[in-house]
């Protein structure tokens, strides 16, 4: 049987142009009226029935196809699926059109115009609305008419035009394309290689899916080969019982050993002269069909093609690389569908933001009463902080500040038996503290005083537990000792659950302002006038509730009630104001 194409992969362009015209003979596209070819059956050429995929149902597992009875397809018959490219050649600027065989599908369910099919082993590439379905029917045997008017121009073989009642018969009508390839060949007579290339090149441009349209692409791809060649020293006759290679091969590849998440990664490959382009098929590993990269050119022999960064998402992806040719075929060249290559996806390097400092600012004032407003049993201390905060492990703030307090005690016996007016006391101070946070929710605090009193120097600290976050709701536990003042034990809630309403709940043991007993001399009488013993031990209740007017700007007011005993006892009051920059 005479195969068009075989003789085009052959030989000289003079031999492709008498294939193309034998084959406009054998289609029965001669000028003689009512000529008829008569062939066996042996003879005749399978006749491609070319369809489309019109839609994808049940995620891409079934196709739905515009092939039908009314074209001869049936239910459980093969069809191939192909790929159509149209690429802009990126040095000559012409658009190139090609399909590529992607694989095969079983027809299922036929209807007189449609049917749907399902893949037969893997697919290539994910299939999509638009991919082009052949059908390959046998020839009508002889002596059988053929159809009328065949559904797509892709049929081969002889045809007779039936015959008409009263036993006379017309002659065949030319088909159209056919008479414009004859055309085409006539006025290409005598032309130059560079005429006839820009020829078949515009006629495949407007008739991508015509009959002819491969023969006469791969006709100026020949052509292309050739004048190239009359620009450079002639090949190398093969060696002696060395054949001939007819596909391409890889020249060079250096794969990469890793890519970083969400990085565009660049895969560039060297191919031999034989190779026209070059696909990247990639796929998440675990995932069953590849997405295609069409690689591009990047130097004579050079393809590359970039995958994008959202792919690059999974701990691996696999892909392989195939080499295409001039007839449509396609060569693995680096790894293969069932056996791809692999490369680790590495994390993303996080750069931490760096922690911003905070700095801030308070003043608080706190006034108690212990003895019912009688005036000889008070405190009233009035702090101001500056401080900055550096994170929420290690040094986690440095606050220093000054104090002022002032109070008035003495025992229980002195003020309420023998009512003798209180002793005053009396510190001014600064301090230096610093928290240190072991954990993001447990950190130490350290405080150092020291201050004035009204005859000396004197001096004291603190040492407290912080069990949570400073930024969040903590409680704090600790005490503080302050000479010529006294002891104080306390436990602190700092609720932060509302974001604009701080509220500190606090519970203190002391024995503050006369924490000490001190001499004096007795007045003139021989009698005492003021409480000269150390006062006792009392309790202290406190609730503090703040409002943010701003993001930075906090105040506070705060009630207090304290005593000694349940006769020795008073309200307190005070305030605070702060902020963070």
């Amino acid at each position: 049987m005479f195969d068009p194409e075989t003789v085009l992969n052959r030989g000289s362009t003079g031999a492709r142009l008498v294939a193309v015209l034998a084959a406009l003979c054998f289609l029965g596209i001669a000028t003689g009226a009512g000529a008829q070819t008569k062939t066996s059956a042996s003879d005749a050429a399978p006749i491609e029935v070319t369809g489309t995929v019109l839609a994808l149902e049940e995620e891409g597992e079934e196709l739905i196809l515009d092939l039908g009875g009314s074209q001869g397809a049936t239910e459980g018959a093969t069809v191939e699926i192909w790929r159509p490219l149209k690429l802009k050649h990126p040095v000559t600027g012409k658009v190139i059109s090609d399909r590529f065989r992607i694989g095969t599908l079983a027809l299922g369910q036929v209807r007189p115009s449609m049917s749907i099919a399902k893949a037969t082993g893997t697919l290539t590439r994910t299939p999509e609305k638009g991919d082009l379905v052949i059908l390959r029917k046998a020839a009508s045997a002889p002596g059988k008419p053929a159809p009328a008017a065949p559904t797509k121009p892709d049929a081969g073989g002889p045809t007779e035009a039936p015959d008409k009642p009263g036993g006379q018969g017309d002659a065949p009508s030319a088909d159209p394309e056919a008479v414009v390839i004859a055309t085409m060949f006539d006025k290409l007579k005598g032309a130059d290689l560079v005429t006839r290339i820009k020829a078949y090149e515009d006629y495949v441009r407007e008739k991508p899916n015509g009959r002819y349209a491969r023969v006469l692409y791969e006709e100026a791809a020949s052509l292309r080969r050739l004048l190239e060649a009359e620009g450079k020293p002639s090949a190398k006759a093969p060696a002696k019982g060395q054949r001939t290679r007819t596909e391409p091969s890889l020249v060079s590849f250096k794969p990469p050993t890793a890519a970083v998440e969400g990085t565009p990664l660049e895969l560039a490959v060297e191919l031999d002269d034989l190779a026209t382009g070059a696909i990247l098929h990639v796929r998440t590993r675990g995932k069953q069909t590849y997405t295609p990269l069409v690689m591009a050119s990047a130097g004579l022999g050079y393809w590359a093609a970039t995958v994008p960064g959202d792919r690059l998402v999974s701990s691996e992806i696999e892909y392989f690389i195939e080499a295409t040719m001039a007839n449509g075929d396609a060569k693995a060249v680096v790894g293969m569908p069932g056996s791809p290559e692999r490369i680790q996806i590495q994390d993303a390097p996080k750069i931490a933001k760096p922690e911003k400092r905070i700095a801030s600012a308070m003043l608080l004032t706190d006034f108690a009463d212990y003895n019912g407003l009688k005036g000889n049993d008070r405190v009233w201390q009035t702090e101001g902080t500056f401080g900055l905060r550096y994170g929420d492990t290690g040094v986690r703030a440095l606050r220093s500040g000054f104090g002022v307090y002032r109070g008035v005690g003495g025992s229980l016996n002195d003020l309420d038996t023998l009512n003798l007016s209180g002793r005053p006391v009396g510190l001014t101070y600064g301090y230096l503290e610093t928290e240190v946070g072991f954990h993001r929710l447990f950190g130490v605090i350290g405080r150092v005083a020291i201050g004035l009193l009204d005859d000396g120097i004197s001096g004291g600290g603190q040492i407290l537990f912080r069990i949570g976050n400073d930024r969040e709701t903590n409680l704090v536990l600790g005490g503080e000792l302050l000479g010529g003042v006294g002891l104080r034990g306390f436990t602190q809630l700092e609720l932060n659950t509302f974001k604009r309403v701080p509220i500190l709940v606090r519970t203190e043991v002391t024995n503050q302002p006369a924490g000490s007993s001190r001499f004096r001399p007795p007045s003139e009488n021989g009698q005492p006038t003021e409480s000269t013993q150390e006062g006792e031990v009392g309790a202290r209740g406190i609730v503090q509730v703040g409002y943010r007017l701003t993001p930075g700007l906090v105040v506070a007011a705060r009630v207090s009630f304290q005593g000694r005993t349940i006769n020795h006892a008073g309200p307190g009051f005070g305030g605070a104001v702060g902020y963070e920059w």
